[in-house]
């Protein structure tokens, strides 16, 4: 029975003297969860973009597998899904206005600042496949407004889209978005000075849109 680094041993394999041998650790690595998988996800996308975020990134961002992923969400769309309402959640909701042309200026520019916030977020809903659920009260806001200047709910509805294709355009016009090619200098304003011209051509398309003052 020879003695090593380890000190001396008996037979049963205890060590005598010296220090005691390390025996591997074992365990499960870290749980994942959908919050923790929807918060990297949102953070691949801001940073490269919502084409670059695949399960094998998002798994290796995590530390983990991408089969491990799949067991919290079903696929890529359930994953945008998510990461969309993520976001949404995080837009701030302000008391509005009480006057309905006052109102609709207001959730217009939160609208903007949001797309703004979140580029990435446009070219998702703009092709109708996914809703961000918590978001939907701006819509809601903007076409009860509207009706309180007078339209329709039909006029009312048809004149939101307009709204909305505005902005949607406005954004990928003067908004970089992450992982995607720059803009010229001349199509990227300052964010003040992008608000403002995107408010007045809000206004404009009320004026077309609303009936004059005192006609209804």
């Amino acid at each position: 029975m020879g003695g090593g680094p380890g000190g001396t041993r008996t037979r049963e394999g205890r060590t005598l003297t010296g220090s005691t041998p390390q025996r591997p650790k074992r365990g499960r690595p870290s749980r994942l969860s959908r919050e923790h998988i929807v918060t990297a996800a949102y953070e691949i996308i801001l940073k490269e973009g919502a084409e670059n975020l695949t399960m094998r990134r998002l798994a290796s961002a995590l530390g983990s597998t991408a089969m491990a992923v799949y067991h919290h969400v079903r696929d890529k769309d359930e994953l945008l899904t998510l990461t969309l309402e993520h976001a949404a959640r995080a837009l701030p909701r302000p008391e509005l206005p009480e006057e309905p042309r006052e109102r609709l200026a207001t959730v217009c520019g939160l609208m903007h600042q949001a797309f703004v916030s979140n580029p990435w977020v446009v070219p998702i809903v703009a092709r109708g496949e996914l809703v961000d659920m918590p978001a939907v009260w701006m819509t809601e806001e903007i076409v009860g407004a509207l009706v309180g200047c007078g339209l329709s709910r039909e006029r009312a509805v048809e004149a939101h889209r307009t709204i909305w294709y505005y902005t949607a355009g406005q954004i990928l016009a003067t908004v970089p978005r992450p992982g995607g090619p720059g803009l010229p200098p001349a199509a990227a304003p300052a964010e003040a000075e992008g608000r403002h011209h995107y408010l007045r051509g809000v206004r404009h398309i009320l004026d077309g849109v609303l009936p004059a003052p005192g006609s209804h």
